[in-house]
C-alpha cells in the first residue's frame, strides 16, 4: 500500500470517528467519510489530476474502520 492510500486511509478513520461520535450512529460516520473521499477526488479532477477510485475506496474503507473501532469502543466502555 502506497503512502497516498494510507493516508486516505488514515483521513477516512478520523472523519468517521468524529461523526460516528458526534451522532452516535456508525453509518453517519461511514457516510461522512465516503463524502470526504468524493469531494477530494472530485477536487483533484478539477484541479487536473485523476478521479482516483483506488483512493476513495481507500478512504472509505478507513471510515469503515473508524467507525466500527468508535462503535466497538462504545459497546466496551457502556454495554451500548
Amino acid at each position: 500500500m502506497t503512502k497516498d492510500k494510507l493516508l486516505h486511509f488514515g483521513a477516512g478513520i478520523l472523519v468517521a470517528a468524529f461523526f460516528t461520535l458526534a451522532s452516535g450512529k456508525p453509518l453517519v460516520g461511514l457516510v461522512a467519510a465516503a463524502i470526504a473521499g468524493i469531494a477530494k477526488e472530485t477536487y483533484d479532477k478539477k484541479r487536473g489530476g485523476p478521479f482516483d477510485l483506488l483512493d476513495l475506496l481507500a478512504t472509505i474503507i478507513g471510515g469503515g474502520a473508524g467507525a466500527t473501532a468508535i462503535t466497538l469502543s462504545n459497546i466496551a466502555s457502556y454495554g451500548v
